[in-house]
């Protein structure tokens, strides 16, 4: 008996097992164990756990095999007498390689906080090419005039309003703005919500720029603050300490 235990992962399938090995470790012939096979897809219940694929044979020809799920190779085995050991050894290796895709499997966020942890991973990883990007971009339009360069450098889809942020906690952009000035984060200048220089440097904010045309043809532009997710995931943690929670941990609780 081969001592290879031969379980394939299958994008389609999970994890299975061919018609052919098993034939091969019984030491049977594989339109047989396919007989076997097509009398127990009989039933209805089984098209899930054994399904029918191809092969190229030595020649090149195209065959038909049956993928056995764990489940199916056990269904098999029962009507099997002996080869006690060659049922236990795949068995036993259909469960460790379920493990390990478990093991392995991505881990879903589960509060909002591990969901902003994990943007902010995500918008580390991606800085550098994002960097370089940018710069290339600057270079192209170095030519081209401020209004253009501001629209097309300056903006960045991670960037997200107070607006945006506001309606996570079910408030209004005044009153998160208001909340944050009572806070000493920020202060207004001009229009525009800026950082105290205490939280400047730290990469929580970006300056947006729009260029506005007026009716007499001249044009001006007008600066907007947005928030990084590095920044969001710091309002998080202050708002928490605040006692100020976000809807979705709100329902939660």
């Amino acid at each position: 008996m081969n001592s290879i235990i031969q379980i394939e992962n299958k994008e389609d399938f999970g994890l299975v097992v061919s018609s052919r090995v098993v034939a091969e470790e019984l030491s049977k012939r594989h339109d047989h164990v396919k007989r076997d096979l097509e009398k127990i897809l009989i039933s209805p219940d089984v098209g899930a756990l054994i399904f029918e694929s191809e092969y190229k044979d030595s020649r090149g020809r195209t065959q038909k095999e049956y993928l056995l799920t764990k489940d199916g190779f056990t269904l098999y085995m029962f009507n099997i007498q002996g080869h006690n050991d060659f049922k236990m050894n795949y068995i036993n290796k259909f469960n460790q390689m379920e493990d390990e895709l478990k093991n392995n499997a991505p881990k879903l966020p589960t509060t909002y906080k591990e969901a902003l942890l994990e943007l902010v991973a995500k918008e580390e990883e991606n800085e550098q090419l994002r960097l370089e990007t940018e710069i290339s971009k600057q270079r192209i339009n170095e030519l081209k005039p401020k209004a253009s360069y501001y629209d097309k450098i300056l903006q960045n889809k991670s960037l997200v309003t107070i607006g945006q942020i506001a309606k996570d906690y079910g408030m209004s952009a005044q009153s998160l703005n208001k909340l944050l000035h009572d806070l000493k984060i920020q202060y207004k200048q001009s229009g525009q919500w800026l950082l105290y220089s205490k939280y400047h440097s730290k990469g929580l904010t970006h300056s947006d720029t729009t260029e506005i045309e007026h009716k007499d043809g001249s044009t001006s532009v007008r600066m907007h603050t947005k928030w990084t997710q590095k920044g969001r995931l710091f309002l998080y943690d202050l708002l928490k300490q605040n006692e100020v929670l976000p809807m979705i941990e709100r329902e939660a609780s």
